[in-house]
């Protein structure tokens, strides 16, 4: 069982919005107060559960890096145990490299590993996007406190 499933099983949900994913206008002055506090509440919904998802990534990382140095270290240990004197570190650690197995558990660590990265992106993105719709709700604030027309309902 990984740390994923022992929160789970403790009661920690990690859902996925209902709704769609909002794509932030050119100019986002041109939505209305209640469209704005829609985008505003679905761009946090969707950045608390790209969070989740990226933490979920890296755990699964460090997994698939744990697994990928421990069958390389077993397998260190296995051709320095059988290597003829004058053998060489390298050529150990040239012949574990090009094992099937070490090959394979490469592989999944680089595959996890560009999954969090997008990951690491997709919430980068939505957090930019928070702040800017965040700003523009500050400004419509402040501008119906000096008393200019505003559709913001506070």
């Amino acid at each position: 069982m990984n740390e994923i499933d022992v929160l789970m099983k403790k009661g920690l949900a990690l859902p996925k919005p209902q709704y769609e994913q909002s794509v932030l206008p050119p100019d986002i002055t041109d939505l209305s107060s209640e469209d704005l506090a829609v985008m505003f509440t679905t761009l946090t919904g969707w950045t608390d559960y790209f969070a989740s998802q990226l933490v979920q990534a890296q755990l699964r990382e460090r997994e698939a890096q744990r697994a990928l140095d421990l069958a390389e270290n077993k397998l260190l240990i296995t051709k320095m145990g059988a290597a003829s004197k004058g053998s060489t570190v390298s050529l150990a650690k040239a012949q574990i490299a090009t094992d099937p197995e070490i090959l394979r558990l490469g592989d999944t660590y680089e595959e996890r590993y560009a999954y969090r990265k997008i990951l690491e992106m997709m919430v980068s993105n939505q957090e930019r996007d928070i702040t800017l719709v965040s700003r523009e709700i500050t400004r419509r604030t402040n501008e119906s406190r000096m008393g200019r027309r505003d559709t913001f309902i506070t």
